[in-house]
C-alpha cells in the first residue's frame, strides 16, 4: 500500500490521538505547577510494541523525516531504549502512540477489584485526589484503541499478515527505509 492509500485509514485513530491530546491539555491546565514532564524528560521511554495501526502512524512520520535523522535513529536501533530518542527528546513526537501520550498522567485502573490511579512520581507532588475528569480510564482507553487498530487491520490487506504488536524498530520501517 502507499501513503496516500493508507493516509484516510488513519481517521478513527487520529480522532482517539485528539480526544487524548484534549484530556492532557485538560490535565495540563488543572494542574499546570504539578507537572515535572517537559523537554528532554525521557524517564518513560522505553522500547516498546505497537498495534499495527499505531506502528503504520509512526513509519508515516518516520518517512517524511530527513535521512540524517533517518540514519542517527537506524544508529539507536543497537542501543537500550527508545531508538526514536536523539539528544533525549523524541524524533516522532507528533506521531508518537497513544501510551507515550499518556505517560506521567493519571490513569485509573482496576486491578483484582482494587481501584487504582497511576502516574509519574515526579509529576503531582502534593496531589492527594484528582477530580474525576483528570483520570484517564486505562481499561477504556485501550478497548478503544483496540476496535479501532481492528478496524484498521480490516482495512488493510499485508503479505505476511501483521503481527498483532509490532516493535518500535520494525514499525517505523513498515512504509519505506
Amino acid at each position: 500500500m502507499t501513503l496516500d492509500q493508507i493516509k484516510p485509514l488513519f481517521k478513527d485513530y487520529q480522532a482517539l490521538v485528539k480526544r487524548v491530546d484534549g484530556h492532557i491539555a485538560g490535565i495540563q491546565n488543572t494542574f499546570p505547577d504539578k507537572i515535572a514532564c517537559k523537554k528532554g524528560c525521557d524517564r518513560c521511554c522505553r522500547f516498546l510494541t505497537l498495534f499495527p495501526v499505531e506502528a503504520f502512524s509512526l513509519s508515516h512520520g518516520y518517512v517524511r523525516l530527513p535521512d540524517d535523522i533517518k540514519v542517527k535513529i537506524r544508529l539507536n536501533l543497537e542501543k537500550a531504549g527508545c531508538p526514536l530518542l536523539i539528544e533525549r527528546e523524541c524524533v516522532l513526537y507528533p506521531f508518537r502512540p497513544i501510551i507515550c501520550r499518556t505517560h506521567g498522567y493519571p490513569l485509573y485502573m482496576e486491578k483484582k477489584g482494587q481501584r487504582l490511579v497511576d502516574f509519574c512520581p515526579d509529576n503531582f507532588k502534593g496531589v492527594s485526589s484528582f477530580p474525576k475528569e483528570t483520570l484517564l480510564h486505562l481499561d477504556q482507553l485501550n478497548t478503544l484503541l483496540a476496535g479501532i487498530n481492528r478496524q484498521f487491520i480490516g482495512s488493510i490487506e499485508t503479505d505476511p499478515p501483521l503481527l498483532d504488536r509490532i516493535p518500535i524498530s520494525e514499525a517505523i520501517f513498515i512504509l519505506g527505509p
